[in-house]
């Protein structure tokens, strides 16, 4: 009887520490291997319940993969659904051209900035665009995504919420997919990178790639979802304390600021509501105080070549998801019991 009621103890414990979380995932090509790490370690951990997440383009994909696998059978699914996800990416990206020397790949460094392949496409892609170049509009992630999302499922789904963003071309506005809209197109819209790939139609409009605009979107997590903990993984570094004077470092460098702007932005304006809210200026009871949460490593990324996101080599995915396991459990070590009371976030010194 005391063994029972010890573990009666133990279960009732155990669902009063269950904490709910949404999640924002940034794009970045194949380093969304890290974002797919992060994730299996959060949902490894039977004590986090994922409300919703949003994404764009490689982060999209990894939403996408979550909320289905969840909708479908929870955490234990999203994590099927998520390595099912980047395996097939893995086996596509066999078949690429795209991939670093072997005697960098023997020291981790997946870089493939220098190889002959990557300096065609950059020579291509900077005198042709994808209606020249790619005229039948062929995309290496089409198979993938017939293969492993089931968007019946995706958008009929009341157990998590999905947000996938991109850029609608004509109004330069943010358009975010969800419910019924969500789509094969509509997550091929949110990774239409325009240099790579013609722009994606989605009843009768076009769309690029949503990092310009949205990397990743935090507002439909904040209006849609009843949970104030919502948890950002960015996966472009932000600090970088080098000049760059190549033309290749400066493209780099360019590509991080920019496809972190929109971030930084709404960080900025939700940490002036909190401050608002906190000073007395708002009333608690009208607005939703956000607990805000963040996972980025700029050390990590910085220690990899930007362009690597253009390799799918498996063992470079394999390389990426580990260190995103790593920083998910290290995260949940020393968060966990801030979740559902307070920020762990920075903001103010990462992003004011």
């Amino acid at each position: 009887m005391a063994d029972n009621a010890h573990n009666a103890n133990d279960k009732s414990a155990s669902k009063e520490e269950k904490k709910v979380i949404a999640v924002a995932l940034q794009g970045g090509g194949s380093h969304g291997a890290y974002t797919w790490g992060v994730l299996d370690a959060l949902l490894e951990d039977e004590r986090i319940s994922i409300e919703g997440l949003s994404g764009t383009s490689a982060g999209g994909l990894n939403a996408t993969a979550a909320a289905q696998g969840i909708a479908m059978h929870g955490n234990k699914g999203a994590r099927e659904t998520l390595a099912k996800l980047w395996h097939l990416v893995g086996e596509e990206g066999r078949k690429s051209p795209l991939k670093a020397f072997p005697w960098d790949k023997a020291v981790k460094n997946f870089s493939v900035s220098n190889t002959p392949a990557y300096k065609a496409l950059q020579f291509f892609t900077g005198i042709l665009s994808p209606y020249q170049f790619n005229p039948r509009n062929k995309h290496p992630l089409a198979p993938v995504i017939d293969e492993v999302f089931d968007f019946e499922t995706l958008s009929q789904t009341d157990k998590v919420g999905l947000f996938l963003c991109a850029t609608h071309i004509a109004t330069g506005k943010l358009k975010i997919f969800t419910g019924k809209e969500l789509s094969r197109e509509a997550v091929m819209a949110s990774a239409c990178v325009p240099t790579l790939f013609q722009a994606m139609e989605v009843e009768g409009e076009f769309y690029w790639d949503g990092g310009f605009i949205g990397n990743p979107a935090i507002y439909p997590l904040i209006y849609n979802l009843k949970t104030p903990d919502i948890l950002v993984i960015q996966i472009r570094r932000v600090h970088d304390p080098m000049v760059p004077i190549t033309v290749h470092d400066i493209h780099n460098r360019l590509g991080e600021i920019t496809q972190n702007s929109c971030l930084t932005r709404e960080m900025r304006s939700i940490a002036f509501i909190t401050k608002l809210i906190e000073d007395g200026v708002i009333p608690a009871d009208k607005i939703k105080k956000l607990n805000m949460h963040l996972i980025r490593d700029d050390g990590f990324f910085g220690s990899i070549d930007r362009a690597s996101g253009f390799c799918s080599d498996p063992d470079f995915l394999d390389y990426l998801f580990k260190a995103g396991r790593r920083s998910g459990k290290a995260w949940l070590n020393e968060n966990f019991k801030s979740i559902g009371h307070k920020s762990t976030a920075r903001i103010e010194e990462d992003f004011i």
